[in-house]
């Protein structure tokens, strides 16, 4: 029901039809914008990131009714900040606080709609470490440059903006795609105009749409329901941890000792300080096997009968029963896809995991809840996903908690991260070491490409396996083991001593033996080791360290 106008918010009517109009838009092209992502992966999510932080500030609409208030619009940009999910959500929450808080003036509406892209432009640069042309900054940009003119103008300028993004960042030439950020800034600006009585030009399907439907042989995965059911389908009833203090050798003994009475063994380390995890039928010679190799502490056994209790607080967001919470002075807060993933940051005494990573961002809320829900005076917290990093940063201004973020981008930054961690140090000692820690992992991706493509080394179809690093992709072929080695090759330098498999949900451990002992006799100086992260559309993480 459209609350009548009290003169304090000039065409309130109408804005609010806008915000509803444009997650309709969203929502009719989320696909076709996930489409547009500029690597050819499986859950590619700016749509889904824009629709569902835009949807949180519609829902907060939906539910003021006719309680709507003259600052109504403060409640909406609020609901929208703290369900902003991905880079591309935080971005479009800043801009649309602007927005509304520009078209909230009394003066002309061209007026009022110019300063709203300027507040909007600047807002949008200031939510972004690093600023690079060729992304929805510079959309939005385009738009407030033309100054005070009809709104039309604006609208052209920024689909010409949008156009020319691949001109802008070489990656999105390659990969035939305009910038999928300022292609959903588009869909939003324009409806918004729309409700504010504009002819816009578009109608029906936009052209740059269109043709991402057809960029895609494959089906992309709705990775919105996507939870942690895959883990424990491990026959071993309980899950041993404890910390070690041994050398190298009695911990490669123990190892041996333990690959014959349980799996999901991890055991990570250096100088001298090992965190140990099995799950096993055999209590009691899992842990007389650390104590052979040294000085055992800290130990914790879990009956994984009660998994499903397990994955449930897991998937909430929730951290271990206030039973089993012993207050410390700092305390870790991790993103995590996968149940096995999230397992293994307890096993480092990450206190709440929070469900989410590529293809599942978690919102400004799921982290702030998070970070809430540990029993520790200061907070670090680690995204392990570039594209969280935004939301992950909002956090630090928004609870009453000290917190540093860990800027890691990959699990496997998680991980290694986590080594560094002391609970008794303070806040700026562990983001130093940790941060530190986690730079000395390279790291690589393997998933299945949706669309066909090419790279600098060829081409390769969808459906091909495709693997990934920091410098995109690497390598591409039809044999998963083949693709895995060769990313390997492409991580590993003369100073590597460490390579780290983590494997996906549903691949055959017939492969992941092949593919490990093809690396050992590759590499026969390194350490190669294997963890279940049961990661979904990743069949393979890989670190090198």
């Amino acid at each position: 029901m459209p609350w009548v106008d009290s003169g304090q918010f000039p065409r309130v009517n109408e804005v609010q039809t806008g915000l509803r109009d444009a997650r309709a838009g969203l929502e009719r092209h989320r696909s076709a914008i996930d489409r547009l992502n500029v690597f050819p992966v499986p859950d590619g999510d700016t749509g889904s990131n824009m629709l569902a932080t835009l949807s949180a500030g519609v829902n907060a609409l939906d539910q003021l009714g006719d309680r709507v208030r003259p600052d109504w619009y403060r409640t909406i940009t609020k609901a929208t900040l703290l369900g902003a999910r991905g880079n591309s959500g935080v971005i479009l929450s800043q801009i649309l606080q602007a927005v509304l808080s520009a078209l909230s003036c009394d003066v002309p509406i061209e007026e009022a709609w110019h300063r709203a892209l300027v507040e909007g432009s600047q807002a949008a640069t200031n939510a972004v470490l690093s600023p690079k042309p060729g992304t929805m900054l510079s959309v939005i940009a385009a738009g407030a440059s033309v100054g005070l003119a009809p709104i039309e103008v604006s609208l052209k300028a920024m689909r010409r903006a949008l156009e020319n993004t691949p001109e802008q960042l070489e990656v999105l030439k390659r990969a035939g795609v305009v910038d999928s950020g300022g292609a959903g800034l588009i869909v939003f600006f324009e409806a918004l105009a729309s409700a504010l009585g504009v002819t816009v030009e578009s109608e029906g399907v936009y052209p740059w749409l269109e043709r991402a439907d057809e960029l895609t042989d494959a089906v992309l995965p709705d990775l919105s329901t996507v939870e942690l059911e895959s883990a424990g389908s491990s026959e071993m009833r309980f899950e041993v941890m404890f910390s070690l203090e041994s050398a190298p050798q009695q911990v490669e003994a123990m190892k041996t000792v333990w690959s014959g009475i349980g799996d999901s063994i991890v055991v990570v380390g250096a100088e001298g300080l090992y965190r140990c995890h099995i799950h096993t039928n055999e209590i009691g010679p899992a842990i007389e096997a650390g104590i052979q190799a040294g000085g055992v502490h800290d130990i914790s056994v879990t009956d994984l009968l009660h998994q499903i209790d397990e994955v449930a607080w897991v998937r909430d967001g929730l951290s271990a029963p206030e039973t089993a919470r012993v207050s410390q002075r700092t305390g870790v807060v991790a993103v995590a896809a996968g149940a096995g993933v999230a397992r293994l940051f307890k096993s480092f005494g990450v206190e709440s995991v929070v469900v989410g990573g590529q293809g599942r961002n978690p919102s400004i809320q799921e982290l702030i809840d998070a970070v809430h829900s540990t029993n520790a005076e200061a907070v670090l917290l680690l995204p392990n996903n570039s594209n969280i990093q935004a939301a992950a940063q909002s956090v630090v201004s928004l609870v009453d908690k000290a917190v540093e973020i860990i800027p890691t981008v990959n699990v496997l930054e998680g991980f290694s991260a986590l080594m560094a961690f002391d609970p008794e140090s303070d806040l700026s000692v562990n983001r130093a070491q940790m941060t530190e820690a986690a730079r000395r992992v390279s790291w690589g991706e393997v998933t299945t490409a949706v669309r066909a493509g090419s790279y600098e080394f060829g081409e390769f179809l969808a459906g091909s396996f495709i693997g990934l690093s920091a410098d995109g992709i690497v390598v591409a072929g039809e044999a998963l083991d083949a693709v895995v080695i060769e990313l390997v090759d492409a991580l590993v330098d003369a100073d590597a001593e460490i390579v780290t498999l983590l494997v996906g949900e549903g691949v055959d451990s017939s492969l992941v033996t092949t593919i490990t002992e093809q690396l050992e006799r590759r590499y026969p100086h390194m350490t190669v080791e294997v963890h279940h992260g049961d990661q979904p559309l990743y069949p393979f993480l890989v670190g090198v360290e």
